[in-house]
């Protein structure tokens, strides 16, 4: 495993602690819209995972799910951070789930922007990676093509967002060991069955916020709605005109969904 020390991590602002994990194949940079204001109120901790972005990437490491989710137990303890409110986009918000559910007195709230978690199948977004020949060619080609192709299915209207995207989550990619380790990711994905998940969210008594984009391609927000229906505690936001990155897409919406939900939630 993957020691903490070595994470790539960004730290910003003083007070509790908030914690964003970002999405497969994104890293610390998918927060960069959001970072400056929220850690006028928070300290906002951003992690690469393992496999991403600049933190380490062996070819011959454990992506499974239950891996990267010890890795961001073991990335807490290592950085002190005893309780926390914790967020995250897609894989990151599928792993603050499981993170919450597994911890549920460290963690004092949940903000999961288009998490991944009712899925009954992997999205056909990351199928390329996951082939078994062809997988490896799509690594290949995942800085010149298969990025750009895989930003135009994220983003709701990509063309704008492209060039910074590209600026900064391209170059760790420029490297073809990253791109097959991405793979490898991608490879060890897992689905777990939709009762599973609906016996996990149940369970959960946490203050929840759930954000999706109405133009969400990747996860479609029929999965909101579901999750809405089996979690306890949870508050909806639906933004239109926005895919499956609404904190890049709609970086002011999303800061105040979250200042606000944060704020009342940590009074209680």
């Amino acid at each position: 495993m993957i020691h903490p020390r070595d994470w790539y991590v960004e730290i910003a602002g003083q007070g509790p602690d908030l914690v964003l994990l970002h999405g497969l194949g994104a890293s610390s940079f998918s927060w960069r819209h959001n970072r400056a204001f929220l850690s006028r109120h928070f300290r906002v901790i951003t992690p690469d995972l393992p496999g991403h972005g600049r933190s380490p990437a062996p070819l011959d490491a454990d992506y499974r799910t239950e891996t990267l989710l010890q890795g961001v137990l073991n990335f807490l303890d290592w950085h002190g951070i005893e309780t926390l409110a914790l967020g995250g986009n897609s894989l990151g918000g599928g792993l603050s789930l499981l993170l919450a559910h597994a911890q549920p007195a460290r963690v004092s709230a949940l903000v999961l922007l288009a998490p991944a978690a009712a899925l009954t199948r992997v999205p056909y977004a990351f199928l390329p990676l996951r082939l078994p020949v062809l997988g490896a060619a799509a690594a290949i080609l995942l800085g010149p093509w298969l990025l750009p192709w895989f930003m135009r299915l994220v983003y709701c209207h990509p063309e704008p967002l492209i060039p910074e995207a590209m600026a900064g989550y391209a170059p760790p990619y420029r490297e073809l060991r990253r791109r097959l380790a991405l793979r490898q990711v991608c490879r060890q994905l897992e689905i777990r069955p939709l009762a599973e998940i609906a016996a996990l969210l149940r369970v959960l008594t946490l203050p929840t916020a759930l954000i999706w984009g109405e133009q969400d391609l990747i996860l479609p927000p029929a999965q909101g709605r579901w999750m809405k229906a089996h979690l306890p505690q949870t508050e909806f936001h639906l933004l239109p005109q926005v895919g499956h990155a609404p904190q890049e897409e709609a970086p002011e919406p999303v800061n105040k969904i979250i200042i606000d939900f944060l704020r009342r939630s940590l009074k209680n």
